[in-house]
C-alpha cells in the first residue's frame, strides 16, 4: 500500500509535465497574424535652387523626411549638368499627406529653411514628380472639365510640366465627379508659378487603356500668386 502511495505523485508529475510540453508546442507552432503595412510609392522631390556651397535637403512631417529634425533631413543630389536642379527619390506610405520644405545647409553646418508656407503633398501610385523652386509657393490651379464617360471610365489631366506628369498617362493626375455634378469633373493640383503649362485631359479605362482628347494642346500661364481656374469641355 505504501509503494502505490508514492508511485501516484510521480505519474500525475509525468502528466504535469507532458502538458506543460504540448502547450509549448502549440505556441511555437501557432500561426501569428502578420502586421499589414501600406503600399510604399516611390516620390521624387525636385528643385530648383542656386547655391554657393550650400547643399540642399527636405525635411517634412512625416519620420521618411525626418520630422522637421533639420539633422535627419533628406540630402538631395545634382550634377553639373542637371544643377540648379537638385532631387531625390524615398519611399512612402500611399495615402499619407505630407508637408515639407527645403533646406539649405553651408559648409559649416548653417541651416537655412525656406520661408514660405509648408509645401503639402498626398502620396498616391500616380503621384508625379515634384517640380519646385526654392523659396517659390507654387499656384493652386483648379480644373474644371466637362466630359462624358462610359461606365468605369475615369478623367485625368496631364501636362509638359513634372506637377502634371510630364505626359506621362501613369502620372497623370485624377479628377473627380459625383452624381450630383456629372459630367462635370475637378481637381485642384499645384503648378509652377510664372510659367505657361501646357496640357490635355485623357480618359482611363477599366482595361487599362487611354484615351487622349482631340486637338491641340491647351496652354495656361500660371500667375505667381493667387489660383488658376480652368473651366473647359472634353474634345
Amino acid at each position: 500500500m505504501s509503494s502505490i502511495r508514492h508511485r501516484v505523485p510521480s505519474v500525475w508529475r509525468s502528466l504535469l509535465m507532458l502538458g506543460v510540453l504540448l502547450a509549448g508546442l502549440l505556441v511555437v507552432t501557432a500561426p501569428r497574424a502578420r502586421a499589414t503595412t501600406a503600399q510604399d510609392v516611390s516620390v521624387s522631390f525636385g528643385v530648383q535652387a542656386t547655391t554657393e556651397g550650400e547643399t540642399l535637403l527636405v525635411s517634412g512631417s512625416a519620420p521618411q523626411l525626418g520630422a522637421w529634425d533639420p539633422a535627419r533631413a533628406v540630402p538631395l543630389g545634382t550634377t553639373a549638368s542637371a544643377y540648379p536642379h537638385w532631387s531625390t527619390t524615398l519611399q512612402l506610405p500611399a495615402g499619407l499627406t505630407v508637408q515639407y520644405k527645403y533646406i539649405k545647409r553651408s559648409p559649416t553646418g548653417i541651416v537655412t529653411w525656406e520661408s514660405i508656407p509648408n509645401r503639402t503633398l498626398t502620396v498616391s501610385p500616380n503621384t508625379p514628380g515634384n517640380d519646385d523652386r526654392w523659396n517659390v509657393a507654387p499656384v493652386p490651379a483648379d480644373f474644371h472639365a466637362t466630359a462624358t464617360t462610359a461606365w468605369g471610365q475615369n478623367l485625368y489631366v496631364s501636362g509638359n510640366v513634372a506637377d502634371l506628369g510630364a505626359w506621362d498617362p501613369a502620372k497623370a493626375l485624377p479628377l473627380t465627379t459625383a452624381s450630383a455634378t456629372y459630367p462635370e469633373w475637378t481637381g485642384t493640383h499645384q503648378l509652377p508659378p510664372g510659367t505657361t503649362v501646357q496640357y490635355k485631359y485623357l480618359k482611363k479605362n477599366p482595361d487599362g487603356t487611354v484615351t487622349w482628347e482631340n486637338g491641340d494642346n491647351r496652354t495656361v500661364f500660371v500667375t505667381s500668386t493667387g489660383t488658376v481656374t480652368l473651366n473647359d469641355v472634353w474634345r
